[in-house]
Parts: C-alpha cells; structure tokens; sequence
C-alpha cells in the first residue's frame, strides 16, 4: 500500500522547514560577519576612513558654530553698557521700540565681528565640499556593502 497523502505532506513540510532553518542560520551568520566593524574595515579601509573623517568634520563645524554663536550672542545687559557708553538714553524708549533697537544693535555688532564675507564664503564651499565627498564615500561603501562577492563555495 503506500503512504497516505497527509502523512506525505507531513514529511514534505518537515523537508522544507530543514531547509528554511537551514537557510536561517546561513543568513544569520552571513548578517553576523557583514556588520562587523572589523571585517568592514578590513575589506573597504578607505571607505571606513572616509566615513569616519566626514563624522570628525560634521562634529568639527557643528562646535565651531556653536562656539561663533555663543560669542555673538549678547546679553541685555551688555547691551545697554554699550548703549551707556555711548551716551544714549535706552531707558526712554518704549517696550517695542526698545526691542527692536536692541536687535539692530545686535545685528550691526553681529555684522562688524563676522569679518569678511570671503572667509565666511571660503569655510562654507569648504564644508559643502567636505559633505559632498563624504556623501560620494558612503555611497560607494554602500554599493560594496551590499554586493555579493565573497559567497561560500556551496553556495554559488
């Protein structure tokens, strides 16, 4: 007699699941070995130097800027030093008059301790060229990441 169709199917199931774990367990391990940093740098150095430089420089302009712009940001209370040692009369002013006249002050003073324009100009063709190698360097480590060119002998 044979056997039946249920127990046919059972077995079949059994097969496929064996090779679903199987291949589970090879994707895993292919997962493990891809994202470790060490095998990373081993196989695409300039890629990882890249990535790491792009990370220094966009640490480096974010505390430059935040360093400019804690030294440009001026307190009422130096202002109206300005104001005094200048021989000007700010507590005469009303409310909104007042605010707005700080703020001009703010910009005017803000204006005059930037420096020239071309050096502002130069660090910031600087940054953008900085941002667009790093974007150049992580594409192409990303395109090498995802290729399949170290597949097991069995499996090619």
């Amino acid at each position: 007699m044979g056997e039946s169709a249920s127990a046919r199917t059972e077995r079949e199931l059994a097969a496929l699941r064996g090779e679903i774990d199987r291949d589970l367990a090879y994707l895993r391990a292919r997962l493990s070995e891809d994202v470790d940093p060490r095998r990373i740098a081993r196989r695409q150095p300039l890629a990882v130097f890249g990535t790491l430089g792009s990370l220094a420089a966009v640490v480096g302009v974010a505390l430059a800027s935040r360093i400019r712009g804690a030294r440009q940001a001026r307190g009422e209370k130096e202002l109206d030093q300005i104001v005094q040692r200048l021989g000007g009369r700010l507590d005469r002013l009303k409310g909104g008059t007042r605010k707005r006249f700080r703020e001009a002050l703010r910009k005017e003073i803000g204006e005059v301790e930037t420096g020239p324009r071309t050096k502002q100009m130069f660090w910031e063709a600087a940054t953008a060229a900085l941002t667009s190698a790093a974007t150049l360097v992580a594409q192409r480590f990303a395109s090498r990441l995802a290729r399949d060119d170290e597949l097991p002998e069995g499996r090619r």
